[in-house]
């Protein structure tokens, strides 16, 4: 069996046992009115369904402050040319106060059909080009070529199968022995530009934001 083959063979048992019945060991404790442990399983069941159900109204009331905080955020670019100096709070009259942490994320996602088609309809296919790059990603098994002398020797044996099936005629000239991920990603730094790429368009500026999607990561922190 040859290498691919094996890796394919791998792939499949992963994938079989992700999707096979999920078995379990349960230990049973005592009673929670005399058992230390079963007490201890009883309230932390018991803090969990009450930390989901503040989580639920926390949830409820980081979104109001979130909207509020973004219009604020894209007013100050709108009105300044810049991203605010960081960090941003929320504050209110009693000086209780909570953080609106952002973070630009331009080149950890691909950006997707629908964000690209989005971004061209509002800045057009020209100046969309200027805000993306391709990077290419090949991918091998880490703990396997950091061994001494793989990586050189693999690199040396997929030239010479390369030249051996292109003689052969196997290969043609439009065909790659070598398979790679290509990303197309937001520039590092695209966030920070915002101002000069959409102006003083405080309704240019929240679409440009909310086409980011992912690459603009907000949330409140407390």
């Amino acid at each position: 069996m040859g290498m691919f083959s094996k890796a394919t063979e791998k792939a499949k048992v992963v994938v079989e046992s992700t999707t096979a019945s999920k078995k379990n060991t349960t230990w049973t404790a005592g009673d929670p009115e005399g058992d230390q442990v079963g007490k201890a399983v009883h309230k932390l069941v018991e803090l969990s369904t009450q930390v989901k159900a503040l989580e639920g109204q926390m949830a409820m009331h980081e979104t109001v402050v979130k909207d509020f905080a973004l219009r604020n955020f894209v007013g100050h670019i709108a009105e300044v040319g810049v991203l605010p100096e960081t960090p941003n709070y929320v504050q209110n009259s009693l000086g209780e106060k909570v953080t609106f942490v952002t973070q630009d994320r331009s080149t950890a996602y691909k950006v997707k059909p629908e964000q690209k088609e989005a971004l061209v309809s509002l800045l057009g296919d020209e100046a969309v080009s200027e805000l993306t790059y391709t990077e290419v990603a090949f991918k091998v098994n880490r703990d396997v070529m950091a061994k001494p002398g793989v990586a050189e020797a693999v690199e040396k044996a997929l030239e010479a199968v390369d030249k051996k099936l292109r003689a052969a005629g196997k290969l043609t000239d439009e065909d790659v022995l070598v398979d790679a991920d290509v990303k197309e990603a937001f520039k590092p730094g695209t966030l920070g530009r915002v101002g000069i790429i959409c102006g003083k368009d405080t309704t240019k500026i929240r679409a440009f934001l909310d086409a980011m999607n992912s690459s603009f990561t907000k949330f409140i922190k407390c």
